[in-house]
């Protein structure tokens, strides 16, 4: 499935982005990869959970793929408007958002997309996911998207999870690798629009753990159960 990110600003260049699953790609494919900045290197602020060595890779591999977005919006301002379109082989969603949100989306979907296999495991759910544009947009994602993970375990006669027992865990896998992906480029950006970005989505994934239970018993209401 082709995905293109397109960012039109009222000043600057406009800008297009590509996703593309790089779950294939093995440790090490990058390592021969050269000019990429310090930031990117596995070893600086590797994530707790991370799979990888640095002596068999080089190179984060979130950070990898997300480094040509951090290195284009370096420049820019969080409040600065922004004409975002997401670009799918079956349609095109455009929405008229700050720059903050705009990247929040580019950089969450370029990342999970990436060979990190933490975040990879994620990857599957781009196919059916939209701009998110608001707290329960992304609450139902994710929710929707963890229990569709599970009804396919049954039918592999894998263990289960429909109580959510370890969805709180879930989040905190994306927690804790975008915020060592804040570390890395915190001090790399002349303004402040990619930090904010990443910050908004740590922000996201735990005012997500703390409000789930609240927003399913609103929801459960909602449904009449």
């Amino acid at each position: 499935m082709s995905i293109i990110y397109h960012l039109k600003m009222a000043t600057g260049q406009p800008l297009s982005f590509e996703i593309h699953n790089r779950k294939d790609v093995k440790p090490g494919d990058m390592n021969a990869c050269t000019d990429i900045p310090d930031w990117v290197k596995l070893k600086n602020h590797q994530c707790t959970i991370c799979p990888y060595k640095s002596e068999d890779m080089t190179y984060c591999p979130a950070a990898f793929d997300i480094q040509d977005i951090i290195a284009h919006c370096c420049n820019c301002i969080s409040y600065e408007k922004v004409d975002l379109s997401r670009v799918t082989d079956e349609s095109t969603v455009i929405v008229n958002t700050d720059m903050q949100r705009a990247l929040f989306a580019v950089i969450t979907e370029r990342a999970i997309s990436s060979a990190c296999t933490v975040l990879n495991s994620r990857q599957w759910t781009v196919n059916y996911y939209s701009i998110p544009t608001t707290m329960d947009n992304l609450m139902y994602r994710s929710i929707s998207s963890y229990l569709v993970r599970q009804h396919a375990k049954v039918a592999t006669n894998h263990e289960f999870d429909f109580r959510l027992i370890d969805h709180l865990g879930y989040l905190d896998e994306l927690i804790s690798v975008f915020r060592t992906l804040f570390k890395r480029v915190q001090n790399v950006c002349s303004k402040d629009a990619n930090n904010n970005a990443i910050v908004k989505i740590v922000a996201t994934a735990e005012l997500m753990k703390l409000k789930r239970d609240e927003w399913l018993s609103e929801l459960k209401s909602e449904m009449g159960v």
